[in-house]
This record gives structure tokens, sequence and C-alpha cells, in this order.
């Protein structure tokens, strides 16, 4: 019975972190002007080989490559200063780069929750012996 809604578990799995994605980038907007703030964001630890090696190379170059956090059993929080920290309170936060990163999230997360209709769509479609 589980096989039957493997799909739609991944799906939800995904549609979570990138709302907690959300959260973590939006958290980095509201930092903006906080003195010495650095901002964070979030890495799916069940990601593909070269994105965990992309996830590394980020986090050594960071000076604070040890403050990653495990969240949870797919999450992991780190560091993601902005390349060009500027100004006198040694804030990170770049609004543009944020918001970019706000509107990509966005753009995955309703393409998921699209593909997850579809999927709970054809299981229904599948439980009414195809009645619809």
């Amino acid at each position: 019975m589980s096989e039957l809604f493997g799909g739609v578990d991944k799906l939800h799995a995904t549609l979570d972190y990138h709302m907690f994605r959300h959260n973590m980038l939006a958290s980095n907007l509201a930092h903006v002007d906080t003195p010495g703030y650095v901002p964070k964001d979030v890495s799916r630890d069940d990601m593909s080989f070269d994105g965990k090696l992309q996830l590394e190379v980020a986090k050594s170059s960071s000076s604070e490559a040890a403050g990653s956090i495990p969240v949870g059993p797919s999450y992991t929080v780190f560091d993601d200063p902005s390349p060009s920290a500027s100004g006198l309170d040694k804030n990170s936060v770049s609004l543009d780069r944020e918001a970019a990163k706000v509107a990509a999230n966005q753009i995955r997360y309703d393409v998921v929750s699209v593909l997850a209709h579809s999927e709970l769509a054809d299981l229904e479609f599948a439980a009414n012996d195809g009645k619809g």
C-alpha cells in the first residue's frame, strides 16, 4: 500500500523543504539592517553527488564553514554570506540576492505543488475505478 503513495510522499517532503527554505530566506530579509548578520540558507542532504560537492565547496569557502547545523533528517542550515559584504555594520545580506532566491524557491514550490496535485488526482481517479 505504501508504494501507492511513494511519489506523493517524496513530493510532500519536497514541499516541506521549500517551505522551510522560504522561511529561512524571509528571515534573512528581515535581518537586512541587523549589524553583523550573516544570511543563512538550507540544503537538502538527499541531493545528488554534484549538489553535495557544490555545497561543500561553498561551505569551505566560507569562514563559518564549521557553523553548519543539521536541522532534521534531510536539511542542513549553513551560513551563506554575500560575496560583496560591505558597509560598516558588517551585514552581508544582499536584498537583490535574497529576493532572487525567494523567487526561484517559490517557482520550485509551485511546480512541485502542481505535480503533487496531479499525482493525487491520479490516485483519486484510480480509487474511483476510473470514474471521475
